[in-house]
């Protein structure tokens, strides 16, 4: 399940309000609802998500800022859980984005794996940009195939001493 607008359902204390002032060309706004880009707005509100879900996280549910996998071992409980998560999500005041929502799946596509009864393995689709990533002699790009690459590193066997040689490259400035 995805929730509409995340943050932006989150509505900001009045005495906050004035930390997100900003200025353009028609003015001089500041939010009223929980922004994008700040620094502790992800940590606030996957803290606010899990009070959401309360004791239904890691029994049935598991969230991850806006998105929301519940699991069961059977249909009927999949339906059970399915109407306790969405008894705390309306409770709680916030709304679902529909058209992003899955609803009893065998098989899912979540935070870049694919989850089911068999257990969580990579996309297919995300190992590719691994795969294709072009091959640099920037820093930089070092550096971001190695975030990349490291988000898998629990299904390569023996990657600490894969990815060594490319590690020792950003310990170098002249690369």
């Amino acid at each position: 399940m995805d929730l509409r607008s995340g943050f932006w359902q989150i509505e900001l204390d009045p005495t906050s309000r004035d930390k997100t002032a900003f200025i353009s060309h028609a003015g001089l706004f500041r939010f009223r609802v929980m922004p994008f880009g700040l620094t502790n707005v992800p940590a606030t509100f996957q803290r606010l998500m899990d009070l959401v879900l309360g004791g239904l996280k890691w029994s049935c549910a598991l969230v991850y800022l806006d998105d929301i996998i519940v699991y069961s071992t059977t249909f009927d409980d999949h339906l059970y859980h399915l109407e306790l998560v969405l008894q705390q999500i309306q409770q709680s005041g916030l709304t679902l984005k529909i058209d992003k929502c899955h609803f009893c799946k065998t098989q899912l596509k979540y935070l870049g794996h694919i989850v089911s009864k068999e257990g969580i393995r990579p996309d297919p689709d995300k190992l590719n940009a691994v795969r294709e990533y072009p091959v640099s002699t920037k820093l930089k790009a070092v550096r971001t195939f190695l975030g990349l690459s490291s988000y898998y590193r629990r299904f390569i066997k023996s990657y600490a001493t894969i990815a060594e040689p490319l590690i020792a490259l950003t310990r170098h400035s002249d690369l």
